[in-house]
């Protein structure tokens, strides 16, 4: 056996075993069936924490206590009825005229003030927050993060076992961050049907 080879065999060894010994099985809350997970639930709600600041610090909160009173509620009384109720949702407002609303792991739900001038009925609203819901029920944000991981465990074993491919490696990790960015289609499909 050629000495390249033994070393990517070894490689190949060792990372399995890392993987094995640092991902866990989890059964998604929705579907109940049992996915690669590398970010347990107290680490999603630590990140979300983390993230919550930086989200904050970035947008700034919209400064109107009764309506972020409102949101709170209306949040909570929808993530009661969700497939992580027991987790601590947050619901805030953020000083923007963007319209969007996303949600971060471990609960925190944001909406802009944007998205709340183009909400004309509480209904509408609800079927906003029912959707960023859905995501965090659905672990939607586990999910991107454990395939990031992955891929950039890929990118790592490529860049050893290749020479050439670690000189490309910076620009392929770039892409892999960018991929993960979004939600595909079938993740925004089903965080409507959650929040319906």
């Amino acid at each position: 056996m050629k000495n390249r080879e033994k070393i990517k065999w070894k490689t190949h060894a060792i990372l399995f075993a890392i993987l094995l010994s640092v991902a866990s099985c989890a059964a998604n809350p929705v579907t109940g069936r049992h996915e690669l997970m590398l970010i347990s639930e107290p680490d999603e709600i630590r990140l979300g924490q983390r993230t919550d600041a930086q989200i904050a610090q970035a947008y700034g909160l919209y400064d109107d206590p009764k309506l972020g009173a409102y949101i709170a509620d209306l949040g909570r009384r929808l993530a009661k009825v969700s497939h992580r109720s027991r987790l601590p949702f947050e619901f805030k407002v953020l000083d923007s005229p963007v319209v969007n609303a996303f949600a971060v792991p471990g609960g925190y739900v944001y909406l802009t003030r944007g998205i709340l001038s183009h909400c004309k009925s509480e209904a509408k609203l609800a079927g906003v927050i029912g959707h960023e819901i859905g995501h965090v029920g659905a672990r939607h944000s586990a999910q991107q993060y454990t395939r990031a991981q992955l891929a950039q465990l890929e990118l790592g074993l490529g860049a050893i076992l290749s020479e050439d491919f670690g000189q490309l490696a910076g620009l392929a990790q770039f892409g892999v961050s960018t991929l993960f960015l979004k939600f595909s289609r079938d993740k925004e499909r089903q965080a409507d049907n959650l929040g319906v």
